[in-house]
């Protein structure tokens, strides 16, 4: 009886230890679990996919994606996806913006969020995201026109300002060029930056000096009338001039320095005083003239000076500007008068009572005065460029 009893208790046991042995390995299982992108093995007793990844050692963020759904039932051999959240706070142009993303590089993230890689980033594309919030500069690329030296080139960039893009494009900048906008302008989509090249020369040129002019009062002459009694001449000088280029193209220049060469000589006039009694009839009507028949006068006139046809064209562009050649143009503000223009236009009655329709009478003046005061017609075009008047 006793050892019967002896043989009954172990095999009671024996069945109790193998049962609950069967029971163990019904519970435990071993799951795949993929965090990440990266699959480790994980043995567990959870009977969910919550319980698994908390075995693990792994809690599901609000912004954690996990599949199968945390509340599902898992087997030996289930497979369990999870991907961890991480927050981007992205600077996009300027603009702040905080975004969830479960990728875990930089590179797969800026590609979800649809930025293509030609984007800028401040952070390396190959970097891993850490869990903790990340900042990252966000560029995208802008079309922009550069205009150098007049040519234009259409290019596409991420640089931040016109200094970044001339930088990259390896455009230096002298200190008197100009660029336009300026260099830490901002760079915007369709925006155009002009650089032009600024140099400087200086050039040595000799000039016609004008003479000057004294006037003596004379009552002997009439009231209006003006006599030569010494004639001035014109004389020269070098000057050194400073000649602005943009581009190439001559924009200004700047006198630096002048030297006489030859001094000019005053010229003497007189200016009548004497009041011309009232006259007996009113004066002849001034006859209109032809300003081509006024030129054809003129060019003989010079010809017979000995000038070129140079000097014939410099006079009918001084005249031109001063008259139009019209025998009985007047100055309103002034008073000058004729094709020359004469001040006062009495002072051509020295060559001949007929000066206020006579357009001979005019030219013959006019071409004294020119050769008096500035030698030729081009020495006088030339003052007048530089003065307005001549």
């Amino acid at each position: 009886m006793r050892r019967s009893l002896k043989y009954g208790l172990y095999a009671a046991v024996l069945a109790g230890v193998i049962g609950s042995t069967v029971a163990w390995i019904g519970v435990d299982k071993t799951v795949n679990v993929q965090i990440d992108g990266q699959t480790t093995r994980v043995h567990t007793v959870a009977g969910d996919v919550r319980g698994t990844l908390k075995s693990a050692g792994y809690a599901i963020g609000a912004h954690d994606v996990v599949a199968p759904a945390a509340g599902a039932k898992v087997h030996n051999g289930s497979t369990i996806v999870f991907k961890r959240g991480r927050l981007l706070h992205l600077t996009i142009d300027g603009v702040r913006r905080d975004l969830w993303v479960t990728d875990p590089t930089v590179a797969q993230a800026l590609a979800d969020l649809g930025f293509p890689t030609a984007t800028f980033a401040s952070v390396s594309r190959d970097k891993r995201l850490p869990l903790t919030p990340t900042d990252i500069n966000i560029r995208a690329p802008k079309s922009v026109t550069l205009v150098l030296a007049g040519q234009s080139q259409a290019l596409e960039t991420t640089d931040l300002t016109v200094s970044d893009l001339l930088m990259d494009e390896g455009i230096g900048v002298g200190p008197d060029d100009k660029v336009t906008p300026a260099t830490e302008t901002a760079l915007t989509d369709g925006l155009t930056v002009t650089v032009q090249r600024v140099t400087t020369s200086q050039v040595v040129q000799v000039q016609p000096l004008p003479f000057p002019t004294t006037q003596q009062q004379d009552s002997t002459l009439a009231k209006g009338t003006t006599t030569v009694v010494k004639a001035g001449k014109a004389g020269s000088q070098q000057v050194i001039l400073a000649i602005v280029y943009v581009d190439g193209v001559p924009t200004g220049q700047t006198v630096l320095s002048s030297v006489v060469l030859v001094p000019p000589t005053t010229q003497v006039e007189k200016v009548g005083t004497k009041v011309a009694p009232p006259a007996t009839a009113p004066a002849a009507a001034p006859v209109a003239v032809d300003p081509a028949s006024a030129q054809g006068i003129a060019q003989q006139m010079l010809l017979a000076r000995g000038w070129g046809s140079d000097q014939f064209s410099c006079l009918v562009t001084l005249w031109n500007h001063e008259s139009g050649w019209n025998v009985a143009d007047q100055n309103r503000s002034s008073g000058a008068y004729g094709i020359p223009q004469a001040l006062p236009g009495s002072k051509m009655a020295a060559y001949g009572a007929d000066w206020q329709t006579n357009p001979a009478t005019q030219i013959a003046w006019g071409l004294a005065y020119i050769a008096g005061r500035y030698g030729t017609p081009c020495g006088a075009w030339s003052s007048w460029q530089a003065k307005g008047w001549y």
